[in-house]
């Protein structure tokens, strides 16, 4: 028997776990050692005001994605509740291409009612983007050719975790964040691109909607765009970002969202352009395995389809607009003034971040602390969502603590 002693190891083209989990590791371990990971809670009928289980402190949580605190909305909860009951079954466990529950498709038709045009729902919106990007790449929803994918450097985990997957089909290329003027070079150079993004960042910011449009009528660019962290937040009926701002969705154009933020449920949609695509999609990769949205999560989303639908959407939409200014009155960020919910305050070093997230638990509010490699080195903090649920005398209390601490660091 032979023994090879050379080093197996992988090209990293597209990752390198050997190179970022020690990095990363440690700055986790600060964290943790600072108590600040695995806080075991009661919810209590709020998000502003958990309890700690092992201690009974309470506290305002402000690292939620449930931007609108529509998770315990009662119409959402009895949806739920009412699916299950008028079902009498979790789920029927199998690829719902073959069979699928009748609650199902009332939910996709609601759906396509709420934001115009073919939706496509699923376990989570990981599972769709699973599905999609290996057959956007190998050319499968265009003209069977396939196109060179450019991912947005900031492009979410959930998306550049397929990229050695993607590359496997095509040429994958990583742009600059927000590079129009890269992204168009490689628009001149090949004839076939799709360009893969986020709509609202999770740290902070959006796309340049605009440019891509315009680079989409030039040169005939597929976008793919990931828009969780807005959907439900932006538009009358809670469209989201980048689907309020267009007037229809084309055939390249494609926006993924999850259920389970502001839109206070479970799982993932695909707002797509085109039916063939529905068609195509349906079956494709991990929607045809058996992991289809729940009975219970279906009834939830229709109980929040039925709050988008009424004034109270509105309501809590333009709660959120004035804490959002509120908080942008007050302190500084890369973020102000761009009107969204996502905040991240920097502090520098990763001890420093960790510091400011427990002294601000201490005194009753939970921000995460964020670091490399969730930004970059150098630019730690802590990151906060603010909610259309929060009254404005908590976003006051919370400003005036952390003006305090951020006085003592």
């Amino acid at each position: 028997m032979t023994t090879h002693t050379d080093p197996v190891i992988g090209p990293h083209a597209h990752r390198n776990n050997q190179k970022m989990v020690p990095a990363s590791e440690s700055a986790w371990r600060v964290a943790q050692d600072a108590n600040m990971l695995g806080i075991r809670v009661e919810f209590n009928g709020s998000q502003n005001r958990l309890r700690e289980v092992d201690t009974g402190h309470e506290f305002v949580n402000l690292c939620s994605c449930s931007y609108l605190g529509l998770n315990s909305h009662p119409d959402v909860i009895q949806g739920g509740i009412d699916a299950l009951r008028s079902e009498g079954v979790t789920g029927l466990s199998m690829a719902e291409f073959r069979i699928r529950l009748g609650l199902m498709e009332e939910l996709e038709l609601q759906l396509a009612d709420l934001f115009g045009g073919p939706v496509l729902p699923a376990v989570t919106s990981s599972a769709l983007t699973a599905a999609i990007l290996p057959m956007l790449g190998s050319g499968h929803l265009t003209d069977s050719e396939p196109l060179v994918m450019v991912f947005d450097k900031f492009a979410h985990f959930s998306m550049a975790f397929v990229k050695p997957i993607v590359a496997d089909e095509t040429l994958v290329l990583n742009s600059p964040h927000n590079d129009m003027n890269y992204l168009e070079d490689v628009c001149r150079k090949y004839p076939r691109v799709a360009y893969v993004c986020d709509g609202v960042y999770s740290v902070g910011g959006v796309t340049n909607l605009e440019a891509l449009r315009t680079l989409q009528e030039k040169y005939g660019l597929f976008l793919y765009i990931d828009d969780s962290h807005s959907l439900s937040t932006q538009g009358k009926h809670g469209e989201g970002y980048i689907r309020s701002r267009l007037p229809s969705l084309n055939d390249r154009t494609l926006i993924i969202a999850s259920t389970a933020k502001a839109f206070g449920s479970t799982g993932g949609i695909a707002m797509l352009g085109s039916r063939k695509h529905y068609d195509f999609l349906y079956r494709t990769g991990p929607m045809g395995w058996s992991q289809s949205l729940r009975t219970a999560a279906i009834g939830t989303s229709l109980g929040s389809i039925k709050v988008h639908r009424s004034p109270e959407l509105g309501k809590r939409q333009e709660q959120l607009r004035k804490n959002i200014a509120l908080f942008d009155e007050h302190i500084q960020t890369a973020q102000r003034g761009d009107g969204l919910h996502i905040k991240v305050v920097e502090v520098g070093e990763q001890d420093k971040a960790v510091k400011l997230s427990r002294e601000l638990y201490r005194r009753g509010f939970y921000c995460s602390a964020v670091f490399f490699p969730i930004v970059p080195v150098g630019r730690a903090g802590i990151r906060l969502m603010l909610r259309g649920d929060l009254p404005t005398e908590t976003v006051q209390s919370f400003i005036d603590n952390l003006k305090q601490v951020l006085a003592t660091l």
